[in-house]
């Protein structure tokens, strides 16, 4: 067998390798489409997620910043790391300090109710945050002094109505007697007129008598469902009549009276009972001012929120309420003073809600007293 020329079969081997490297080039190229086609899956799919995450991201964001609660991470140094807007609000209402003592206020896990200084109430809500890179709390605050007014007024509403079941029953009980003693101290001081001393005496007993008669009538009163017949009066002339009834009184004590009622403005009430709301708001104004230095301020606004509400605020000088009578201030039998059943203000507040308004009540305890009523 005739043997192939050298060159021939370098010819052959040449041709195969140039079959097996075309071969491996197109398996290159099909490997490389294929990889190029996963890196452009892959790519699409990052943006995909990255489109998803930044819609995510501000979502969240979104939905911290226009939350009303405040939001509010501390690290384990007690530093504010990470605060949403309305934390940011907050911070810039109540300060540092003070944001930082309430905080403070919360041991622990759990649901806790703050008393701010000026009123208001906070509720704390705080929890426990492990993050890598951040261990500390996590705390949600919501002010609710609102609320706390509303529970307020119904825990008040509540003893209102059990004390003035009781004082019903005790006034009628009371007030029969009353009426027989009254009664036969009349008959005597006419048996004993010609004895001076003796008809004192029984004068004496006469007027106690009316006196505790007048208590009884005003705890009735109080005891009683009031329905308001509201009219519409000017402000000033009723303040002015109750003025000119405590007048005496205010001489007496020599105190100053400034009077800055608008004399446009009315009010829609019934006068007999809201003539006695404020003559038991300005009566107890002159008797808590001293003697020397006494002041007493009347002011009538409306409101720029709504135009048909209307406040009359009555100020005095004298020493404040103690903190440990706000709460008590419109409940009966509540008093400070040495004399007196301590209804007044219980009857004010009970005809001023019958009008579908409200008083508020505000003292340092120290230096003055501020009674407004909301109508």
């Amino acid at each position: 067998m005739e043997e192939k020329p050298q060159q021939l079969m370098d010819i052959e081997m040449l041709n195969l390798a140039m079959e097996a490297f075309n071969s491996a080039a197109t398996n290159l190229q099909t490997s490389y489409d294929a990889l190029k086609e996963e890196a452009r899956r892959l790519r699409e799919e990052v943006e995909e997620k990255n489109t998803e995450l930044s819609y995510f991201s501000n979502l969240l964001e979104s939905v911290l910043n226009n939350t009303p609660s405040a939001i509010l991470v501390v690290d384990e140094t007690q530093e504010i790391a990470v605060k949403n807007s309305a934390a940011d609000a907050l911070l810039s209402d109540i300060g540092e300090r003070a944001l930082k003592d309430m905080l403070a206020s919360s041991f622990g896990q759990g649901i806790f109710d703050y008393a701010a200084e000026g009123g208001r109430y906070y509720r704390i809500n705080a929890g426990e945050l492990r993050s890598e890179g951040l261990n500390g709390a996590v705390y949600v605050v919501d002010e609710i002094t609102i609320l706390k007014k509303f529970e307020q007024e119904k825990q008040r509403g509540i003893q209102l109505q059990m004390m003035g079941e009781m004082a019903a029953n005790i006034a009628h009980e009371i007030r029969n007697p009353l009426g027989s003693i009254e009664l036969f101290a009349s008959l005597l001081e006419r048996d004993l007129k010609n004895n001076p001393s003796a008809v004192k005496m029984t004068s004496n007993i006469v007027q106690a008598v009316r006196t505790m008669n007048g208590i009884i009538s005003n705890t009735l009163l109080f005891t009683k469902e009031i329905n308001a017949e509201k009219r519409e009066f000017v402000l000033s002339d009723i303040v002015d009549e109750v003025i000119l009834y405590l007048q005496p009184l205010l001489k007496e004590k020599d105190v100053t009276l400034l009077n800055r009622l608008d004399e446009n403005h009315s009010v829609l009430c019934e006068r007999g009972l809201f003539y006695q709301v404020v003559m038991n708001i300005l009566h107890n104004a002159i008797d808590a001012v001293p003697h020397i230095g006494g002041t007493v301020e009347i002011v009538s606004e409306k409101s720029d929120i709504s135009p048909h509400t209307l406040s009359l605020s009555i100020m005095d000088n004298g020493g404040g309420i103690p903190q440990t009578m706000r709460n008590k201030l419109f409940l009966p039998f509540q008093t400070t003073k040495t004399k007196g059943a301590g209804l007044g203000l219980s009857i004010a507040y009970k005809i001023i809600k019958a009008h579908g308004g409200d008083i508020i009540a505000d003292s340092d305890g120290a230096t003055y007293t501020k009674f407004t009523v909301i109508l």
